[in-house]
């Protein structure tokens, strides 16, 4: 059973027009390791109904402060009325809520010979954390695909990885905007270490195209689908179970 740490909203504010971050606080973080930035940690709602199980959903730790006792999320505003979405948009200084974790973090091979990292906003902060953890030297692609122009962040990272921003701001149909620019991204010498995270149709296509195109072993890549077009996020979790390619 994953540690729980009973705690309290810090502060919730508006990052970009798209995307809130929420700090949470609480004595209980004593005892939360460290360096788990990249990790995850799920969130605990109360269930529909009582001696229901809790409502869980998971968010990457995109900072931790030992010393303040302060954790950092940052949440999509969704809009869809989710548990997760409904109580970011609500949550107040003092409001009480209950995590569990850390989840493992999923950060990049420093040792690879080049990266090429992409992902949509639902891993905007698992890429951050990436990008700023690669080595001084590191060189490759940074493929984000944000909602607005406005949903850009100031992320540190090596000078030798380009960072390019791709705007789509209709995530209700598919599409292929960010698979088509992975693809097209010229293939650099040596062996790269691919990290990809998002829409679930989107995730299978690149884990196809570095494994199947590219010769990629599955062990020397990171490909996870956060979310599923169309479907809740008990349906994503379960199609990815289902899906060999999940």
């Amino acid at each position: 059973m994953p540690a729980e740490y009973d705690l309290e909203v810090l502060s919730n504010d508006r990052l970009t027009p798209n995307m809130r971050r929420i700090v949470l606080k609480g004595p209980e973080l004593a005892g939360f390791p460290a360096d788990q930035e990249g990790g995850y940690v799920k969130l605990v709602f109360d269930p529909a109904e009582e001696g229901g199980k809790p409502t869980l959903r998971s968010y990457t730790i995109r900072a931790f402060d030992a010393a303040r006792q302060e954790l950092m999320l940052d949440f999509v505003d969704h809009g869809d009325g989710g548990p997760a979405s409904a109580w970011a948009s609500r949550a107040r200084p003092g409001d009480p809520i209950t995590i569990r974790g850390p989840g493992e973090p999923k950060l990049a091979a420093p040792d690879a010979d080049w990266f090429l990292l992409a992902g949509d906003m639902s891993a905007l902060p698992a890429l951050a954390v990436n990008l700023e953890r690669l080595p001084e030297h590191a060189r490759g692609y940074a493929l984000i695909e944000v909602l607005s122009e406005a949903d850009r962040q100031a992320i540190e990272h090596p000078e030798g990885i380009e960072l390019r921003w791709l705007v789509n701001p209709d995530t209700e149909r598919p599409n292929a905007l960010l698979d088509e620019r992975v693809r097209a991204l010229p293939w650099l010498p040596g062996t790269p270490y691919p990290w990809f995270a998002g829409e679930f149709s989107t995730m299978r296509s690149m884990r196809r195209y570095f494994r199947d195109e590219r010769g990629i072993d599955k062990h020397a890549m990171y490909c996870s689908c956060y979310w599923k077009m169309g479907d809740t996020d008990e349906g994503m979790k379960q199609a990815k179970k289902l899906d060999p390619e999940a």
